[in-house]
């Protein structure tokens, strides 16, 4: 269960989490909702939601408790379902006895059954923390696919064939999300021709693994054996072959690290956080898919959401909203897989008035000694950053999962209008793609004058006060101590010119077929989301 200071730190959170779901704080006033954070108002009774519906950890053969995948999940995500190694009908034998690993994965996953169903249910709290029940099914000719169940009602079956995994989990109400789809057909990459887009309405396009939006694109798959990116089996390949799915982004952690920050998440619009709302947003493609920062979007045809199927018309309204967490470097609109329309926040000019909507300033830490210097530790970080002159927005938590800690956490531990706590730990010893920070990125209210004041208490005692208009002109950097110490960044300024955008696009056309459109939003800093498509019908 949530504790009432871990409520309300998670509402705050919220507040960076939705566009039109967001909180906002006025000076003396209560917990409000905002308006759409990419400009303009939000249909009332779409939030969006933030989650991680592929994760694994100990229960199989990953690393790290059930119970503290829940801790981490808790502190900051709004949905999470832990989908644990089940089986793999077609296994190959391995050299060495390696496919042994496996074997003795899907044994824990089976012991443990009744607690996996009994920890989601012990933690579903409707409104602040909503879990699911599922798990992984290998299969080397169809491809993996995650398990999704509705309510508390779940089964651990074994079975063969997809056709009958298929009937199964429809039959139940449940959802298979294809993973990984990008490998080749034989490798565990997904055999579309077996793909039931009613039962699998939504394939997931990033994870740890890499981008299966194709095979150009940025996040090439490489972590792994089952080799590189076959064009067929990419989602625009199969958007292509005229099939219906959106998209959906989760980590796939193996560190027990639910929304891990670089692994993917997903963000669903939902009339509620109840398993009944984000299910229904699943299974209605109302979905999109991050790679890192929680990038806000809002795409509609003619009114339609994300996912839907525009009835045939000439005449088409595109409405884009983003609201992202660092510069914005382009937002695209895509029609059948070719880029439309480019808008680039990136090239807007800053004015005296930008001062009049919240800035984002990022603060990072970590970095320390590199490997060759052979210094391996973990750096323990404590820190408050408190506004003065100014209030918080929001406060967005960006945190990795490696290296494993069965007890260390990130977190942002206290967070109001006027301050930030958070704590963390950072190392270079096997963080994610040997990235050795974190980070916090803070949605500000204030003037030039207004004041950022970093206190640490670890790694070092240390403090340090920036105005914005300073951060404005230049990041800044502390060490905590001499050469080889860890570091924290202040990064520079963000205005709401760079890092939100809204238009309208129109598109006439007459086509005997149908069209797909979706968005992809690309930040200067890497970080990617991409929409579910809109169809439209083709004209008789």
């Amino acid at each position: 269960m949530l504790s009432e200071n871990q409520m309300d730190r998670r509402s705050f959170l919220r507040s960076s989490a939705a566009v039109g779901a967001g909180v906002a704080f006025g000076v003396g006033a209560p917990a409000v909702r905002a308006a759409s954070g990419a400009g303009g108002d939000q249909t009332p009774g779409k939030n969006i939601y933030w989650g991680d519906i592929h994760n694994h950890n100990a229960v199989g053969y990953a690393k790290g408790s059930l119970e503290r995948a829940y801790d981490i999940a808790r502190s900051h995500l709004d949905f999470f379902c832990f989908t644990g190694h089940s089986q793999w009908h077609d296994r190959p034998e391995m050299p060495q006895d390696k496919h042994m690993k496996w074997v003795r994965g899907f044994k824990v996953m089976k012991n443990n059954w009744e607690k996996v169903k009994r920890l989601a249910d012990e933690n579903h709290q409707p409104g602040e923390f909503v879990p699911f029940i599922g798990y992984e099914w290998h299969s080397s000719s169809c491809g993996d696919v995650c398990i999704i169940f509705p309510g508390s009602e779940a089964e651990l079956v074994y079975i063969e064939g997809i056709r009958e995994f298929q009937k199964f989990a429809r039959d139940r109400g449940a959802i298979l999300i294809p993973h990984h789809p990008a490998y080749q057909q034989g490798w565990r990459g997904q055999n579309w021709s077996v793909l039931d887009p009613e039962v699998s309405p939504v394939v997931e396009i990033f994870s740890e693994h890499g981008n299966a939006e194709s095979d150009r694109g940025p996040h090439r798959y490489i972590r792994h054996s089952m080799g590189g990116r076959y064009t067929q089996n990419t989602l625009q390949w199969l958007w292509k072959q005229g099939v219906k799915v959106g998209v959906v982004a989760s980590t796939d952690d193996h560190l027990g690290y639910p929304g891990a920050y670089g692994e993917g998440l997903v963000a669903v619009h939902a009339e509620a956080l109840t398993r009944e709302s984000i299910m229904e947003a699943l299974k209605a493609r109302r979905t999109y898919g991050v790679s890192a920062d929680r990038i806000e979007l809002d795409f509609r045809i003619n009114g339609r959401w994300m996912g839907e199927t525009v009835p045939a018309t000439s005449a088409r309204k595109i409405q884009v909203k983003v609201k992202g967490k660092d510069v914005i470097d382009r937002v695209e609109v895509l029609r059948n897989n070719e880029v439309i329309h480019r808008d680039h926040p990136v090239d807007r000019k800053i004015k005296p008035t930008s001062w009049d909507k919240p800035v984002l300033c990022r603060v990072e830490f970590g970095w320390g000694p590199w490997g060759d210097l052979n210094m391996a530790r973990v750096c323990d970080w404590q820190f408050k950053t408190t506004v003065i002159g100014g209030k918080i927005v929001s406060a967005t938590p960006c945190f990795q999962s490696g290296p494993f800690d069965e007890q260390r956490r990130n977190k942002i531990t206290a967070v109001d209008q006027s301050s930030c706590e958070v704590t963390s730990y950072t190392s270079r010893m096997k963080a994610y793609e040997e990235r050795a920070t974190n980070s916090v990125i803070l949605e500000i209210q204030g003037s030039p004058e207004t004041k950022l004041a970093v206190a640490l208490t670890q790694p070092a005692e240390m403090t340090f006060t920036k105005s914005l208009k300073q951060l404005a002109e230049s990041s800044h950097v502390e060490f905590t101590g001499p050469f080889t110490s860890e570091s924290l960044l202040l990064h520079r300024v963000v205005f709401a010119e760079n890092y939100q955008t809204e238009f309208d696009l129109g598109d006439r056309r007459t086509t005997k077929e149908s069209d797909w459109y979706y968005v992809r939003v690309v930040q200067s800093n890497g970080s990617l989301a991409w929409s579910s498509p809109i169809w439209v019908e083709p004209n008789a």
